[in-house]
């Protein structure tokens, strides 16, 4: 298919119209830190905990791929704020969703949060978002940061097969659940905006680690959806290595979701924690677009969810079940596909030779599109469109989290 039609489809896109959304539940301040051949000059080669993060962002950077280092240990997580140094922004999924989603023109955004400092306050209200619940910040709740290293290929040599491309490597402290479960209190805040929403993009389940926490995360679902029973659910996840969290969240939060975003590489997660048979290769071998959508729609089959959103280098991708109307969701990918490459900078998109080889492998594993970028496959569609991409642009912190919050809220699924 010509890039003419692409473009024609990107210049005649009507907005959709955004919904009501509540947004949860971490957030967080980011701190953007861009790796220079000097940082990495200055990291630790000994053992330790940042001998340990220096491993793996060189693995990360010769492979391009997204990474996340939980720490858990408070006094060498203060080593790592100590080490690096950067400029902030809003962080976590929820924070960073719930900005992008009222600065995209939805009519209200309610951002529910257990843990939130006076600096992450500030920047949502500033941003539009609701922040529902009395004022209770104080000098004792300060707030939470994480590190975002942003790189650009070149440092390293990369891998065989690597796309070159910029990504991120993020350190994080590792929350304790009570920064993502609902107390009484919240809990009625959150059954109130879920009364008022149609939309719920929830997030921070990753932080979660027993089957009694997982447990009472399902619950605060199932009372939102009780609440509202036509509320659409999405749940964001992250790159997490840990198959036991992994198979947890399929266990408990994906029955009561209807929708799931995800990259390219934690696809690779969820799918293996859900078949154990495959071959283990840590979420680095992505596979081709065809393999991605096959295992996006065994995916959906096995847990009921009626739509998975797949955002990566390229391309983004929708599997939706029993869908009456593709396009709708077609254009709310394209949506997020220019809303996000309008913000990124003056410099004219264009797309890359990775969004068109997808379409080819999709169409070799579904057959001939029924229209641009829409793929039938029994009672699924498989919806493929190739994203507009900013040359020159090294900011890639929180940009998945964007495009599917976007694309989540556009699509009348």
């Amino acid at each position: 298919m010509e890039d003419r039609t692409w473009y024609d489809l990107y210049r005649d896109l009507e907005p959709p119209t955004l919904g009501r959304t509540v947004v949860g539940f971490n957030v967080n301040i980011d701190r953007i830190v861009p790796v220079t051949a000097d940082l990495l000059a200055s990291l630790p080669q000994v053992q330790g905990e940042l001998a340990v993060f220096r491993n793996r962002l060189y693995r990360a950077m010769q492979t391009c791929t997204a990474d996340e280092l939980f720490v858990r240990d408070t006094t060498v997580y203060g080593e790592f704020i100590h080490h690096f140094s950067g400029n902030s922004t809003i962080g976590g999924q929820a924070g960073i969703a719930a900005v992008q989603l009222a600065s995209a023109g939805a009519p209200e955004v309610i951002c529910i949060t257990p843990s939130m400092g006076v600096t992450t306050r500030v920047i949502l209200r500033e941003a539009g978002v609701t922040i529902p619940g009395p004022e209770r910040v104080s000098s004792e709740q300060p707030d939470t940061v994480h590190l975002v290293l942003e790189y650009s290929p070149g440092l390293v040599p990369l891998a065989p097969g690597a796309v070159a491309r910029n990504n991120r490597f993020i350190v994080s402290p590792l929350h304790d659940p009570s920064t993502i479960l609902l107390n009484e209190e919240i809990t009625g805040e959150f059954r109130k905006a879920a009364a008022s929403c149609d939309r719920a993009f929830l997030s921070g389940y990753q932080y979660l680690t027993s089957d009694r926490e997982f447990s009472i995360a399902a619950d605060q679902l199932l009372v939102a959806k009780k609440q509202n029973p036509h509320l659409r659910i999405h749940a964001e996840w992250v790159t997490v290595a840990d198959d036991e969290i992994t198979r947890r969240f399929v266990r408990y939060i994906l029955p009561h979701a209807s929708s799931l975003g995800l990259n390219e590489r934690e696809l690779g997660f969820v799918y293996q924690c859900m078949n154990p048979a495959v071959s283990q290769n840590h979420g680095q071998a992505a596979g081709s677009a065809g393999t991605l959508a096959q295992q996006a729609r065994e995916i959906c089959q096995s847990t009921g969810l009626v739509r998975l959103h797949l955002h990566t280098f390229g391309y983004y991708m929708a599997v939706c079940k029993d869908h009456s109307c593709p396009e709708k969701t077609r254009d709310a990918l394209l949506f997020a596909s220019r809303t996000i490459a309008q913000s990124a900078g003056r410099a004219e998109p264009g797309m890359v030779p990775e969004g068109r080889k997808a379409l080819e492998d999709i169409a070799a594993a579904f057959g001939r599109d029924v229209s641009p970028g829409i793929f039938h496959s029994g009672k699924y569609h498989v919806i493929v469109i190739p994203s507009l991409i900013v040359q020159g642009v090294t900011k890639t912190a929180g940009m998945g989290d964007r495009i599917s919050s976007l694309a989540f809220a556009a699509d009348p699924f």
